[in-house]
């Protein structure tokens, strides 16, 4: 299941010593001041999300296995050995 609906979402970041908004439409990655990349989700899609993916997730929801390992992104694809059949 795709999440992002497209609405507006206005999400703060640190930067130094003052908090600095971030706009972009729920669904679009952004990158913050420390490198990391995370899908923005507006309320309704980010609670969708965690009822689907409970286990939480790093840059988009599904990118962790029901074990809580980061199985995907960008770049390598990872594996869990309990999903795998290892554990």
């Amino acid at each position: 299941m795709a999440f992002g609906c497209k609405k507006p979402v206005t999400w703060y970041q640190v930067h130094g010593y003052r908090e600095v908004a971030m706009n972009r439409s729920c669904g679009t990655y952004q990158t913050d001041v420390q490198g990391n990349q995370r899908q923005r989700l507006c309320a309704d899609c980010e609670g969708r999300a965690r009822k689907q993916y409970p286990q939480g997730w790093e840059t988009y929801p599904g990118d962790r296995c029901a074990h809580g390992v980061y199985t995907g992104g960008m770049g390598y694809d990872y594996m869990c050995h309990i999903c795998e059949g290892g554990g």
